[in-house]
């Protein structure tokens, strides 16, 4: 053995590279990246810094972190991202879950725990399933559909369901954002549509855009495509008083509202996320008279 070979130089070396490409946190991404690839923590990478790697684990960090340096996001290289209480399977076939959607999640869940058991929920536009899953694990819901116009997207909403395997059925459908429902009724309806600009696509950062998948993000020339035909649509499939939850343009919001309040959604409010900025859009199916 010598020092060069045991995996705290090892973690060193790779540290280094990335501190050199000026990413951030680069001892952190190292120990990340290395815990990730061998299914351990990070505490434990630590603490296993005197030991001496299999020449093969040491190469395939080192490719990994080659594809960092590349510019693809780390839950991509990983084949992991966390989410609330989840650990999903991730890959450049779905966007990779952000803390914003996970704020949305928690909209969902106060607005079920204000009004006892939650029914059913229509999660539109599911890409990962990391919504339809936090709330069939979190929340009091009897029933989780989701869809998704991905049938790519769709195998790995699969996949994360055979591994977290809900108590709560959770059922996922092709189809373009409400068309999988029919005429069904729901309790909820929750979606983080696109909502990207077309003409703000190129601005994107680089690990964005070269990476997450175009169509999970532009909602046509405005963004408001998607979001504008949930807010034109989504009454028919919900209970009176049920929810619409949105996750949308910060830049927009006050846009947004006027829309859903234009489409008879009278009893419609804004939401911000935990940066402070405006993100979501909750609105209540009014009574039928």
């Amino acid at each position: 053995m010598t020092p060069a070979s045991v995996l705290g130089a090892v973690l060193d070396r790779q540290a280094a590279r990335l501190a050199d490409a000026g990413l951030r946190e680069p001892r952190r991404q190292a120990a990340a990246l290395w815990a990730w690839l061998h299914d351990t923590s990070v505490g434990a990478t630590w603490l296993a810094r005197g030991t001496v790697p299999a020449r093969e684990a040491t190469q395939q960090f080192a490719a990994a972190v080659d594809r960092r340096l590349a510019g693809e996001p780390l839950p991509y290289v990983v084949g992991r991202a966390g989410f609330r209480t989840l650990e999903l399977v991730i890959d450049p076939r779905v966007l990779i879950p952000r803390p914003e959607t996970e704020g949305l999640v928690e909209l969902v869940l106060r607005w079920a725990r204000k009004g006892g058991p939650g029914g059913r929920v229509a999660d539109v536009g599911t890409g990962s399933g990391c919504i339809a899953l936090s709330l069939a694990v979190e929340g009091v819901f009897s029933e989780i559909v989701a869809t998704d116009e991905s049938a790519s997207a769709l195998e790995v909403a699969r996949t994360n369901r055979r591994r977290i395997q809900p108590t709560v059925p959770v059922e996922f459908r092709s189809g373009t954002l409400l068309e999988p429902l029919g005429r069904e009724q729901f309790d909820v309806i929750v979606s983080n549509p696109p909502y990207v600009a077309e003409q703000e696509f190129a601005a994107l950062e680089p690990s964005v855009r070269l990476y997450e998948p175009k169509a999970a993000l532009v909602g046509g020339d405005e963004g408001m495509d998607h979001v504008r035909s949930l807010l034109a649509r989504a009454a028919a499939n919900l209970v009176d008083r049920g929810l619409l939850a949105l996750e949308i343009d910060a830049q927009r919001a006050e846009y947004t509202r006027e829309v859903a309040r234009g489409l008879g959604w009278t009893n419609s409010r804004l939401e911000h996320d935990l940066f402070g900025r405006l993100r979501y859009l909750l609105a209540t199916k009014e009574s039928t008279p």
